[in-house]
């Protein structure tokens, strides 16, 4: 099954608007493999039928089981890991700076199924649980999927997903079995709220926080929409805090606003002072 140049084109088109994510004129395949599923599920006898229908009514259902099916979901648990060293490392600098208000806020940006914010209350459950114990800590997760966001809601993993990542010490002391997958403890749960947010759209009105994982998304956006998250990224995070980017993404080109700083085995980010 195939779907047409000038489908292809809209659905392009639709996803750059809606999500800020650029599809390459070469990954055509990658539209058949993800929309696949939703013309069986609903019967439609052409993947062109099921673009048809999403031009049809903006906004509906429809489309935005489309929008999810072409998001790339792709995480895991501690995944390329120097950064949750480096996390690991500066957390305590962190604890000296707001000894005043016993108060500590993390974010993490496309959180898909959850696996990033839930290594970063693990971790801070495992190295931190006695020094923050009177602190009153959140992790924000956010994504723009709802289908995804209900998955982190629930906090439960396939063995699949678990062995990606997790060392089995981590699995027996956080996870419990639940229905034949690994339901996450409550002393983790608690820690993590998840929300909606899409990163292209207008914020709402963001607590400062001290430390923001935003990784391996901006690679999906064209520059302009990199540059523009990155100046609103800006003013959510406190002078002195810190945000992560992924391996392979870069401030080069797109913001001189930050101080590029070496963690270990990797770089993170401050915004300068003005």
């Amino acid at each position: 099954m195939q779907v047409s140049p000038p489908q292809f084109s809209y659905l392009r088109g639709l996803l750059k608007k809606k999500t800020g994510v650029i599809i390459d004129e070469s990954k055509q395949y990658l539209v058949v493999a993800r929309l696949l599923p939703i013309v069986r599920q609903r019967k439609l006898p052409s993947l062109d039928t099921l673009i048809d229908r999403i031009q049809t009514v903006n906004g509906s259902p429809l489309e935005n089981d489309v929008l999810n099916a072409m998001m790339t979901h792709e995480t895991s648990f501690f995944r390329d890991k120097t950064p949750f060293e480096t996390l690991k490392s500066i957390i305590p600098d962190f604890v000296k700076k707001r000894a005043a208000t016993k108060q500590l806020t993390i974010w993490s940006a496309a959180c898909s199924t959850g696996q990033e914010p839930y290594s970063i209350a693990i971790l801070l459950n495992e190295q931190f649980r006695d020094l923050l114990a009177s602190w009153k800590v959140r992790i924000v997760a956010t994504d723009i999927s709802n289908v995804v966001l209900d998955r982190g809601r629930e906090g439960v993993f396939s063995e699949l997903e678990i062995v990606r990542g997790l060392p089995q010490p981590l699995l027996t002391k956080y996870f419990h079995p639940f229905q034949g997958n690994w339901s996450i403890t409550q002393s983790c749960r608690q820690l993590v709220e998840f929300r909606q947010l899409n990163l292209t759209d207008t914020w709402p009105i963001m607590m400062p926080y001290d430390i923001v994982f935003l990784r391996n998304v901006l690679l999906y956006f064209d520059t302009k929409t990199r540059g523009e998250v990155l100046e609103k990224m800006a003013r959510a995070i406190r002078p002195d805090g810190a945000l992560f980017l992924g391996g392979a993404e870069t401030m080069l080109g797109l913001n001189s606003g930050y101080e590029r700083l070496t963690g270990k085995g990797c770089s993170y980010y401050r915004p300068e002072q003005s």
